[in-house]
């Protein structure tokens, strides 16, 4: 993480400043030194002589939005492309919003796995001006057959302690997610060791049933892999891994509301019965987001895009090609919820995901200055990261 902080400072002026519980009109958000400095109504008088002023009339200024689970955008794909590729994600990401990140990991042969950490790890350590990478989600490999998905068969296996050890010691401490089926043998044992060690263990691409769920809830399950997808579908009488999730509080569901994954009435269904304290909106976006329609790669699978449909031949869904600005625009528009409830599924709710909602995630004094203005349309208009501007559509000049 670069730790040379711009000694310039930035006076946002006249916008819509939303904050964790409320909207500020005609607001004052001041950043200096990388960190928020002031945040509320305007007052003129609290602009220090020299401050760049950039007009946000008719702007929203948000926090600056974090995606904790994402494989890549514009040709770079965080299993196939190394550090620079990985790079090359994070400096493209404040275009949408996007601040902050978890590099996402899919199911493969342990070898890849390790150089797919180890690369994001380098990327890290020895960042590109963009979203800061703050940790990792590793999805799968320990993760049921039967409702893979678009993970590669070849990576599909259950745990392997030995493996996990390896992999908790390449991320070095910034594992933050991973994702499994509780069902398989070890699984809970598998999510016993995980929580010892501080990760989140999230419970997706899983066929288990209702009280295979509860169990691992019991053992330290907190989380739910894209909720409703690779799961088996709610019946009834059988009621299963996705009812268990919508009932218990102690599991935040991350849910991917871009009309493919979910229809819009499910995203409303999800997110009325969890609240948006315990949601967090992705994109699980993959190496087509930014590009025009056509083959792209997820790990080793060739994906067709045609709109927003992304699918292998067989036409299983394969990521997505969301933006963090649209999934909060999504969100009002799908579920009804507000602004304030839609920006804080985006970012504060995330930042607690990745460990890091004590210096990100809202717009608060002291916090770092991760900000971003959006248009009435949710189009991004400039961001800054840590008081850096990274992206300037125009509004910034």
């Amino acid at each position: 993480m670069k730790t040379d902080l711009p000694d310039e400072r930035t006076a946002l002026l006249h916008g819509v400043a939303v904050l964790p519980d409320c909207e500020v009109s005609n607001s004052l958000v001041l950043l200096e030194e990388g960190r928020i400095a002031y945040v509320g109504p305007f007052d003129d008088g609290r602009i220090p002589e020299g401050a760049r002023r950039v007009d946000a009339s008719g702007l929203h200024v948000l926090p600056g939005l974090i995606d904790t689970h994402v494989h890549g955008t514009h040709g770079d794909d965080v299993m196939l492309d190394g550090a620079d590729g990985i790079r090359r994600i994070s400096a493209r990401f404040p275009q949408y919003g996007t601040t902050a990140w978890l590099p996402s990991t899919i199911s493969a042969r342990h070898p890849e796995l390790l150089a797919a950490i180890g690369w994001c790890i380098e990327a890290q350590e020895n960042p590109a001006d963009g979203a800061e990478i703050v940790g990792l989600h590793v999805e799968g490999p320990y993760i049921n057959m039967k409702r893979k998905g678009a993970q590669p068969a070849e990576g599909v296996r259950d745990p392997d302690f030995g493996e996990v050890r390896e992999l908790l010691e390449a991320a070095r401490g910034q594992m933050r997610v991973m994702t499994l089926a509780p069902e398989l043998p070890g699984g809970l044992e598998l999510i016993r060791l995980l929580v010892r060690e501080g990760v989140i263990a999230s419970l997706g691409h899983s066929d288990a049933t209702y009280d295979q769920a509860l169990e691992a809830i019991v053992a330290g399950a907190a989380h739910a892999t894209h909720l409703f997808n690779a799961m088996p579908p709610i019946h009834h009488r059988d009621p299963g891994l996705i009812t268990a999730c919508l009932n218990e509080p102690s599991i935040l569901a991350e849910v991917i509301p871009d009309g493919v994954h979910l229809h819009p009435h499910i995203v409303r269904l999800a997110l009325r019965h969890k609240g948006a304290d315990r949601v967090a909106l992705i994109t699980d976006a993959f190496s087509a987001t930014g590009l025009s329609d056509g083959e792209h790669t997820l790990g080793p699978h060739r994906v067709s895009v045609r709109d927003a449909w992304c699918t292998l031949p067989d036409g299983t869904i394969a990521g997505s090609i969301l933006t963090m600005n649209y999934a909060v625009r999504n969100a009002m528009e799908f579920a009804g919820v507000s602004l304030v409830e839609a920006v804080r599924m985006s970012s504060l709710i995330p930042a607690g995901v990745a460990g890091c909602a004590g210096r990100k995630g809202s717009l608060e004094t002291g916090k770092d200055a991760d900000v971003t203005l959006v248009d009435r349309t949710f189009q991004c208009q400039a961001t800054w990261v840590r008081g850096r501007l990274v992206y300037n559509g125009g509004i910034a000049s």
